[in-house]
């Protein structure tokens, strides 16, 4: 496991990067489903989006991130009290410096996520309800789903058609989606590592 302190120092510049370019027992399953079900809208562009398939805009992907952002954000938030193993309570540390700058980004872009919805809420309720053991298994679980489904939908950004070189917020939300995607990848393989020391 001592990969995962390895990855610390390149964690924390990646984190510094994306902002400096632009400036169970109880609840697994449930938490799975919960997550599976997350659909995120743009009012804005009327657009809905399930997956990565209608997103081809800065605008549409930051309205995509955006609540995965903030509940990730939220849930590392609960986990860097309430974690007893030490890899998940340090990847939560991690976690949640990287969202609030995220989050940071995101604002400053004119993106604010949408009040949570009642999938959302029980999710997280599920997750402060856990306790020991069952916590630490829940909340990486959470995470390796969140980041698989941030992956999906920063993949699907990057492989959409390039922008014109005249545009700078398009070039600006692919600057930001490369270098997260480049991170997510890293936390999925990392949280992976922690589930199988957790074990089932």
């Amino acid at each position: 496991m001592n990969q995962l302190h390895d990855a610390t120092p390149r964690r924390a510049f990646l984190t510094n990067s994306v902002k400096g370019s632009l400036a169970l027992g109880v609840g697994l399953s449930t938490l799975a489903s919960l997550l599976q079900s997350f659909t995120f809208k743009e009012e804005e562009n009327g657009l809905l989006v399930q997956g990565a398939g209608a997103i081809t805009t800065e605008a549409q992907f930051r309205a995509a991130v955006a609540p995965l952002s903030q509940m990730s954000l939220m849930s590392s938030q609960v986990a860097t009290t309430q974690a007893t193993n030490k890899y998940a309570k340090q990847f939560a540390g991690f976690e949640l410096a990287e969202m609030t700058g995220m989050m940071s980004i995101l604002k400053d872009m004119g993106t604010t996520p949408p009040p949570m919805d009642a999938k959302s809420q029980a999710m997280l309720d599920q997750l402060k309800a856990a306790k020991g053991a069952a916590f630490d298994k829940a909340y990486i679980a959470a995470q390796i789903q969140t980041h698989q489904q941030l992956n999906t939908l920063t993949s699907g950004y990057l492989a959409s058609a390039a922008p014109s070189t005249s545009n700078m917020m398009e070039k600006h939300g692919r600057h930001i989606a490369t270098l997260a995607s480049v991170a997510i990848k890293e936390h999925i393989a990392i949280t992976q590592q922690i589930a199988s020391v957790l074990g089932s």
